[in-house]
C-alpha cells in the first residue's frame, strides 16, 4: 500500500500509543514488552499493512536508532562497577572470547554443512563460497545490546548473571569489530580486491582505540560536573548532552560510538559517588526510546526478502545459537564461573540486530553485487527471526536464575 508519508509527529504519536498497548498485552501474555514493540512494528510495516510508509520509517529511524544505541551503551558502561568487574573479570574475559569464537566457527560450519542443499547463484565458486562463509561467521559474533538492556531494565535484574551479561555485552562490541576487520582483510586478499589492504586492520584498531580514548576523556571531564549534586532534571540534561557529544565526536572521527559511550559510562559510574541515582534518571526516558527503536526496526521488515532468504537465515541463526551457547558454557567452565552463569548466560547473548547490519555493509565493496544482496537478505531474515525468538528466552532465563525484581 503506497501513500503519502505521514507527519513525523503523527508517526511518533501513533507508534508510542500502539507500543504502549502492545507492551501491556505482551506482559499479559508473560512476554517482555519489546516483543510487543516488535510485533507492532511488523504489523505496521510497509510490506504487511502499509500503515507506515517506507518514508515514514526512514525519516525517523536513523536518528532514533543512533540515539537509542548510544543511551543503551552508556547505561551498560554505567552498570559495570569496578568492584564487580574485579570480582568477575576473569569470567567476563573468557566467556566473551569463547562465545565470540564459538559463534564465528559454528556459523561457518553450519553454512558449509547446509551448502549442499542451498540453491546458491552459479557465480559462487570455491573462493567466493569461502568469502561468504567468513563474512557470515564474522557478523554472527555481534550481540545486540539494545534487546538485552531493554529486558534487564524492565525486570530490574540484578545479580552475578546480570553483571556478567552486561560485562560480556560491553566487550563483545570490541571483539566483533576486531574479528570482522580481520575477516574483511582475508576476504579482500582472497577476492583480489585492491582496496586499503593493511589499512583495514589499522582502521579497526583506530576505531576501537579512538573510541576508548574519547569515552575516557569525556568520562573524566563530565564526572567532575556530576560529582556535585544538582537537581535531577539538570543532571539528566547534562547526561543526554554528554551522550550526544560523544556520539557526534565518534561519528566525526569514525570511531565506535557504542564503545565510546560504554567507556564514558564506565568512568562516570566509578568516579561519581551518587552514580546509581545518576543512571536511574535515565529510566524516565529509556522505555520511550526502546519503544521507538524496536517498533521502527521491526517496521523495516520486507516479506519478499524474508521469503527468498528464510532458509539461509535459519541456517545462520542455528549456527550462531549453537556457537553462542557452546562457547559460553566452555568459557564459563574454564573461568570456573557460578553454575547459573555457565548454564544460562548463553541464552541471554542470543539477541542480534544493529551492529550486525552495520558490519555487513563494510563487505559491500569487496563482493559482487548479487552476492552482497544475498548476504544482506539472509542476515535480515536471520535478525528478524532472532528478534522474535530471543527476547522471551532472555526474560525466562533472568527470572529462572532468580535475578529479576520487576516490582522493585
Amino acid at each position: 500500500m503506497d501513500h503519502q508519508p505521514l507527519s513525523p509527529f503523527l508517526t511518533l504519536g501513533f507508534i508510542l500509543v500502539a507500543g504502549y498497548f502492545a507492551g501491556k498485552l505482551a506482559n499479559y501474555c508473560r512476554l517482555p514488552q519489546i516483543s510487543g514493540y516488535i510485533i507492532v512494528g511488523l504489523i505496521l510495516s510497509p510490506s504487511i499493512t502499509g500503515i507506515l510508509a517506507k518514508e515514514d520509517v526512514d525519516t525517523i529511524f536513523g536518528f532514533t536508532s543512533e540515539m537509542a544505541l548510544s543511551i543503551i551503551a552508556y547505561s551498560i558502561g554505567g552498570s559495570l562497577k569496578m568492584s564487580q568487574v574485579r570480582e568477575l573479570g576473569k569470567e567476563i574475559f573468557w566467556i566473551t572470547f569463547a562465545q565470540g569464537l564459538g559463534a564465528f566457527i559454528c556459523t561457518i560450519l553450519a553454512f558449509y554443512t547446509a551448502s549442499h542443499f542451498l540453491a546458491l547463484p552459479e557465480s559462487v565458486d570455491e573462493t567466493l563460497f569461502i568469502c561468504m562463509a567468513l563474512i557470515f561467521g564474522g557478523i554472527s559474533v555481534a550481540t545486540a545490546p539494545a534487546a538485552t538492556m531493554a529486558i534487564v531494565h524492565e525486570l530490574r535484574a540484578k545479580g552475578p548473571l546480570t553483571t556478567t551479561l552486561l560485562g560480556v555485552v560491553a566487550l563483545d562490541d570490541a571483539l566483533s569489530v576486531i574479528i570482522f576487520s580481520g575477516v574483511v582483510t582475508i576476504v579482500m586478499h582472497l577476492s583480489g580486491t585492491n582496496i586499503a589492504d593493511n589499512s583495514v586492520i589499522f582502521d579497526g584498531l583506530m576505531e576501537i582505540g579512538g573510541a576508548l580514548l574519547t569515552g575516557l576523556l569525556a568520562g573524566l571531564i563530565f564526572s567532575h560536573f556530576f560529582a556535585s549534586w544538582k537537581r535531577p532534571e539538570l543532571t539528566l540534561m547534562l547526561s543526554m548532552g554528554a551522550i550526544f557529544l560523544v556520539t557526534g565526536l565518534s561519528h566525526h572521527f569514525a570511531f565506535s560510538s557504542l564503545l565510546a559511550n560504554m567507556t564514558m559510562g564506565f568512568v562516570v559510574t566509578n568516579r561519581v559517588a551518587h552514580a546509581d541515582d545518576l543512571f536511574h534518571q535515565l529510566d524516565l526516558i529509556e522505555e520511550t526510546i526502546f519503544c521507538l527503536f524496536f517498533t521502527l526496526a521491526a517496521a523495516h521488515f520486507d516479506s519478499k526478502v524474508f521469503t527468498a532468504s528464510a532458509s539461509l537465515g535459519v541456517i545462520i541463526l542455528t549456527g550462531r545459537f549453537i556457537g553462542k551457547l557452546t562457547g559460553t558454557y566452555l568459557g564459563g567452565k574454564a573461568s570456573k564461573a557460578p553454575v547459573q552463569v555457565t548454564r544460562f548466560l548463553g541464552i541471554t547473548l542470543l539477541p542480534q540486530a544493529g551492529l550486525s547490519l552495520g558490519l555487513i555493509f563494510l563487505a559491500e565493496p569487496i563482493v559482487p553485487p548479487e552476492i552482497f544482496e544475498l548476504l544482506l537478505s539472509a542476515m535480515l531474515a536471520s535478525i528478524i527471526l532472532n528478534e522474535i525468538i530471543s527476547p522471551p528466552l532472555v526474560k525466562w532465563v533472568l527470572c529462572k536464575s532468580g535475578e529479576c525484581n520487576p516490582d522493585r
